[in-house]
């Protein structure tokens, strides 16, 4: 027989205790669980064995071949002259296949097996069966889990160096302190996951406040302070994490009730969040920040006993403590560069993962390079090399191909300091139309025709469904009244574009990943169980590395949540519409819910679904900002339908006396003389 079968140590002891259970049941001197060997199915080990003496090899043999009860002397049920009595049966998992065999035997023959006995250790093989099922849902589980938690580390690791290193050596001394407090095994590899992960939130606090090196004032701080929600509410997206979400959300409460989220105090606090807020606090103190050098551990050490009863549990600072006391200069943190002295736009090199680099930082270094589709860079040029071309014309001709977009968005925000830009339209006038022929003219390239072995995602696919959804988006902010139309439509383009860096990430993806799932929501929940993470995360991560504006990269990092903000509700019904357009399934109750979340009738939801499939290209674009308050172009439009003052009174709700208001203040701000040429103005600048 072969050597004992590797398993976890929680299922081992378990089948020690139903191997000792049959012995006991039968009244036998030995019993034993042989288990097939893993990539090996003709060899079987001892997987547990209780008393002394062995199974017949032979019996054993004739068992897991036929799948059948065998006893000694051949035959099923034969009773033999064996010298020792053997009784072995098969143990079967749920899917049929035999795993391996239980036996049981009396050394020296004094005991001989009958059908009740056979009976009997069929029922504890079945049992056994049952826990092997359940400990391979735990490993695929576990593996699943360290695969999302590595993935999430390596995410954190792009934006911010010196956090996800803190991440570690949190995590390590987190453990150190939970052990010390006597938490199960259980609670500390929850509690290992969450100081691992416990900033993944600040994914999403901009540059500008992650890195800044002064204090905070009250606007950022109250940003700075939303990380701990955003880190729960990404890992309440993955199964199995849910427990560590709400560890996340609560790691800075405070033990007086005066922390952040919710103002939870004393025991209300989770036990592991409480450790993770001390050990964060200590190495946050003994570490070198952008804003004053490392303090000494022993002053850290003073400073955190100053806060027990108050900032933190009097217990946990006890054990850390002591903990830091028995370590000594072992627990004296590395010094660590400050985070700003990264050039900006250079990752750093994320932490090995069983001495290789993990997969995530070099596909988001391959989608620098995302090539552009010939035909419509040519479109571009055509459209740049007309006479006097207009911004707008030319944002249209840009927002036919994701690459384009990409390259005047990343160009347009490196150029220019201050506020960021999320539409193509204000980056081409901060480009001006020949800093876009430049770029356009240098811009890599792929062909209709050409699937490059480099790019795993064919492009056409991808660009198609983009500039689908970009049509939606843009009818449903013309059917809600949304304005903020550039920002969406740009959002739309990349709003899938995590699934180029999952292509590039995960070989197989998104077949092999994707499977059976046929809905959008189908097939983000398959992203999570299978890689820990979904296409909508990595999206946004990659919008903020290239420097776009964090209310787009929000928009695309929550599309397939049901966050009620405008922008990512807007996408998330495009997306799904799009998807029905094409043929594609959508469940329809969720869509429903989609379009009331933008505030779209089910009536106005058929309209809109009726006409997509056969619409022509999107409204032409308005060649200047329009200057009209909400109420002002409300007014304006329903004009333009024929509406005399008391309807349009009646409709939004106001006095007749300020329809006449708001349209005075139209015609001052269009230079129009009348009503009629106000809305003729205002339809040809595409503001209606």
């Amino acid at each position: 027989m072969a050597a004992a079968v590797s398993l976890e140590p929680q299922a081992v002891a378990a089948l020690r205790t139903l191997t000792a259970h049959a012995a006991r049941l039968l009244g036998v001197g030995h019993a034993t669980v042989l288990l097939r060997e893993s990539g090996e199915p003709g060899r079987l080990g001892v997987a547990a064995s209780v008393g002394l003496g062995a199974a017949d090899a032979d019996t054993v043999s004739r068992c897991l071949a036929t799948a059948d009860p065998v006893l000694a002397g051949g035959g099923r049920f034969e009773r033999g002259d064996a010298a020792a009595a053997c009784a072995c049966v098969p143990i079967v998992r749920d899917d049929g296949t035999v795993a391996g065999v239980l036996a049981a035997a009396a050394p020296g023959g004094d005991r001989r097996f009958d059908d009740d006995d056979v009976e009997t250790l069929a029922q504890v093989a079945a049992v056994v069966g049952g826990l092997l099922d359940q400990a391979q849902s735990s490993r695929r589980l576990a593996k699943t889990l360290r695969a999302g938690i590595e993935a999430l580390a390596s995410l954190l690791d792009l934006r911010d160096g010196y956090t996800a290193r803190d991440a570690g050596e949190v995590a390590r001394l987190a453990g150190a302190v939970g052990g010390r407090l006597g938490l199960d095994d259980a609670a500390l590899s929850e509690l290992d996951v969450a100081a691992r992960v416990h900033d993944l939130g600040k994914i999403g606090v901009p540059d500008a406040i992650l890195q800044k090196p002064g204090r905070l004032d009250a606007q950022e701080r109250a940003v700075m302070e939303r990380h701990a929600v955003w880190g729960a509410e990404t890992l309440g997206r993955i199964p199995g994490l849910e427990g560590i979400a709400e560890i996340v959300r609560s790691h800075h409460e405070r033990w007086d009730g005066r922390g952040y989220p919710a103002g939870l105090a004393g025991t209300e606090i989770p036990v592991a969040a409480r450790i993770i807020g001390a050990c964060e606090a200590y190495r946050a103190l003994t570490s070198d920040r952008p804003y004053r050098r490392a303090l000494d551990p022993d002053r850290a050490a003073g400073l955190l006993a100053q806060g027990a009863g108050g900032h933190f549990d009097p217990d946990v600072i006890e054990a850390l403590l002591a903990v830091v006391g028995e370590r000594g200069d072992e627990e004296r943190p590395a010094p660590t560069a400050a985070p700003h002295a990264r050039p900006r736009g250079v990752p750093p090199a994320p932490a090995p993962a069983g001495g290789e680099r993990h997969p995530l930082p070099a596909a988001f270094e391959r989608l620098d390079g995302l090539p552009a589709l010939a035909e419509s860079r040519d479109r571009v040029l055509a459209v740049l090399r007309s006479p006097q071309p207009s911004s707008g014309a030319i944002a249209d001709a840009v927002e036919s191909d994701v690459g384009l977009l990409i390259a005047v968005l990343r160009l347009a925000n490196r150029a220019r300091a201050g506020a960021r830009i999320a539409g193509v339209r204000q980056a081409v006038q901060a480009l001006t139309p020949e800093g876009v022929e430049q770029l356009a003219g240098r811009i890599a390239v792929a062909d209709f025709f050409e699937r490059r072995p480099a790019w795993p995602t064919p492009a056409e696919p991808f660009r198609a469904h983009a500039v689908a959804v970009r049509r939606a988006a843009d009818r449903l902010a013309e059917e809600t009244g949304f304005r903020e139309v550039d920002e969406l439509l740009a959002g739309a383009l990349l709003h899938d574009v995590g699934k180029l860096v999952l292509g590039h990430a995960y070989p197989g993806y998104p077949d092999e990943v994707h499977a059976g799932a046929r809905t959008p929501d189908e097939r983000i929940r398959a992203e999570r169980r299978a890689l820990g993470i979904d296409h909508a995360l990595v999206g946004g991560v990659l919008l903020r590395r290239w420097g776009l504006p964090t209310g787009l990269a929000r928009a695309v990092e929550r599309h397939h949540t049901d966050d009620p903000a405008p922008e990512p509700a807007l996408l998330r019904l495009a997306d799904m519409l799009a998807q029905h357009a094409q043929g594609a399934p959508v469940d329809p109750q969720r869509l429903l819910e989609a379009a009331r979340r933008v505030g779209l009738t089910p009536a106005a939801l058929r309209a809109v679904m009726f006409e997509l499939p056969t619409s022509g290209p999107a409204r032409r674009r308005p060649a200047e900002p329009c200057p009209l308050t909400d109420k002002e172009l409300a007014t304006l439009r329903g004009l333009a339908e024929g509406k005399v003052y008391k309807e349009i009174a009646a409709d939004l709700g106001i006095a007749t006396s300020t329809v006449r208001s708001h349209l005075h203040k139209t015609y001052r701000k269009v230079g129009a003389s009348d009503r009629a040429q106000a809305v003729l103005m205002a339809t040809e600048r595409g503001w209606l």
